[in-house]
């Protein structure tokens, strides 16, 4: 790779870094203060990548074709958990306020007969090709 294609790579890396370090402080800044410890150290590592990944190149380490997909792969993994943080309202499941707490033995054996039975009901349906599906 020569050169002035390293230089491409570098400043393509500079949107997505972006992305990611806005996105990232957006959260830490719209976190309360029971959110998890992981939560927090999690989104301060996102800001961290988005910040420092484009001065790599000050210290020799030139972008490859990548670490440009990987970068802009961060984004859309960002992007994805937009919904759960609509409204700059961290998730229930991001605060100690979560409503999630440990199944009992029956509520698990029912929670998995439940799925047993949704996926059987897919299958019975899918496997009954002479009916006009709408």
């Amino acid at each position: 790779m020569n050169w002035d294609q390293q230089r491409v790579l570098a400043v393509a890396l500079w949107p997505a870094c972006a992305a990611i370090f806005f996105i990232a402080s957006c959260r830490l800044n719209a976190m309360p203060r029971n959110t998890r410890w992981a939560v927090v150290v999690e989104y301060a590592i996102w800001a961290g990548i988005g910040f420092t990944v484009p001065f790599l190149p000050l210290v020799g380490e030139w972008p490859g074709p990548g670490m440009v997909l990987l970068t802009y792969g961060l984004v859309l993994v960002l992007l994805c958990s937009a919904r759960a943080w609509a409204g700059d309202i961290a998730p229930d499941e991001a605060t100690d306020a979560s409503p999630l707490q440990a199944l009992t033995w029956r509520q698990a054996i029912e929670l998995r007969w439940m799925r047993l039975r949704a996926r059987l009901e897919v299958l019975w349906q899918r496997a009954q090709f002479w009916k006009v599906q709408s």
